[in-house]
């Protein structure tokens, strides 16, 4: 019978010579389930922009997320490729890549209840209350629009005009008003701590409502609802926690949020309050001050359980989260999303990200990716199948197909990305003067003591 077609062989690593694959050291090539010494990565420029990182319990996707976070981490060897936040909801991610971070560079930052005092790269986690605004509750819990509301803002300008101005009005307001001062520190203590009678002097206006002690009391409750349940990590002073962060991005620095140990609530809390004063930082920089904006490097938000913020309901409130990952990159802000059930994310979210590493997934997770990604119309029944750490990754501003992947565990991709120490040839390092942290340590200390 005459052949009718080519051979089949096994794919070989120049097979792929022809594709000019990016390079940047991410994730090897995969020929059914073997892994090819081919690496894989994406254009530099693609990397600002929106990423998906899929993949049911135990595929690996938080793996896949250190990989990615370590490229960027490693840059192009003297500084990284973006700065940004983690909101991590396990506490897993500081451990492996504080790798990074020598005596002198810092390129990770780990902020956490407990920090060990002999990290000088680990911080505690606390946020001062007075930064917080009555948008900021809004995205844990609901307020009436009409009332409580409004209520809260009063309190807020209020203790403002306080601490600015002084007390005014009506001897009785005035009364109050110095009363509020010696109660509370800021305009949420002034909810907690300030009887609803003291509150109705100082705010005549609810004073006068048939319902302001009904309206108080409603957020008062809800108030108490979502600040006494973490209550450790409130700071009733002032410490600029937020403008250390948003330096620090634009320099390229990492923040990693460990919320292992901290309330949903609260969790949520904190991504929206980072998220929204970072993106709202890089934005006004864009639009009054560009020569500053264009110095900074890109901004990076990681998010695990992002069905939290960008289900279709909560996409539809307009969340931070939600309206970074439809405006950001237009200001250098960028989402990496990580997520177990894709199908629960808001299309129209979806349709943004065009770096998407999908590993295994259930078919109906896998059907909702196809719909909105390219070149992926024919895995959709392979998907499933995938083993830990098999993928597939499609970056639209790399190359124009669906890329069969299969990615390292991050310790063996940390180990083959770094090199030996130049001095001690003992211990690896990342540094780009070829340098580990113990001699670079010596060294700090060396310099120290011969200044004494």
């Amino acid at each position: 019978i005459p052949r009718h077609g080519s051979g089949i062989y096994e794919l070989e690593e120049s097979d792929f010579d022809i594709l000019q694959l990016p390079k940047l050291d991410f994730a090897y090539v995969r020929s059914g389930s073997r892994k090819l010494d081919t690496k894989v990565g994406f254009e530099k420029d693609a990397y600002v922009t929106h990423w998906l990182i899929s993949g049911w319990t135990n595929s690996g996707k938080t793996n896949s997320s250190k990989i990615l976070l370590g490229v960027t981490l490693k840059g192009d060897g003297n500084s990284p490729f973006a700065g940004g936040i983690v909101i991590d909801p396990h506490g897993e991610y500081y451990r492996d890549l504080k790798a990074f971070n020598t005596p002198n560079d810092t390129r990770i930052v780990h902020l956490t209840m407990s920090p060990d005092s002999n990290d000088e790269n680990e911080k505690s986690l606390h946020i001062p209350l007075n930064i917080l605004t009555p948008n900021d509750l809004c995205e844990v819990k609901d307020f009436a629009s009409e009332t409580q509301i409004p209520f809260m803002w009063a309190c807020r300008k209020l203790h403002r005009n306080l601490n600015l101005n002084g007390p005014s009005g009506s001897e009785d307001e005035v009364s109050a008003q110095k009363e509020i001062l010696e109660k509370a520190k800021n305009w949420v203590d002034m909810i907690l701590n300030c009887d609803t009678q003291l509150l109705m002097r100082a705010l005549p206006d609810y004073g006068q409502q048939s319902k302001g002690d009904a309206i108080i009391g409603a957020v008062k409750r809800r108030v108490r609802g979502i600040i006494r349940e973490d209550s450790d990590i409130w700071l009733e002073e002032y410490y600029p926690i937020i403008e250390e962060v948003i330096e620090g991005t634009t320099r390229g620095v990492w923040y990693v949020l460990d919320v292992s140990r901290i309330s949903d609530d609260t969790s949520k809390l904190l991504s929206s309050l980072f998220s929204y004063k970072l993106f709202n930082a890089y934005k006004k920089a864009s639009l009054e001050d560009r020569k500053a904006w264009e110095s900074f490097k890109p901004a990076g938000v990681l998010i695990e359980e992002a069905h939290n913020y960008l289900s279709p309901e909560e996409s539809s409130k307009g969340n931070t989260i939600a309206k970074i990952a439809k405006e950001g990159r237009k200001f250098k802000v960028f989402t990496i999303v990580v997520e177990q059930d894709p199908s629960g994310i808001d299309q129209r979210v979806l349709k943004q990200i065009h770096n998407k590493i999908t590993l295994q997934l259930i078919p109906k997770d896998a059907r909702a990716l196809t719909e909105t990604t390219p070149y992926m119309d024919e895995l959709v029944d392979k998907i499933p199948y995938y083993e830990q750490g098999e993928g597939v990754f499609v970056s639209t501003g790399s190359f124009n197909f669906a890329l069969p992947v299969k990615f390292p565990h991050i310790s063996e991709w940390l180990d083959s990305n770094s090199e030996l120490c130049k001095k001690c040839n003992n211990k690896k390092t990342f540094s780009s003067d070829k340098i580990c942290a113990a001699c670079q340590g010596k060294k700090k200390r060396d310099d120290i003591r011969s200044m004494m």
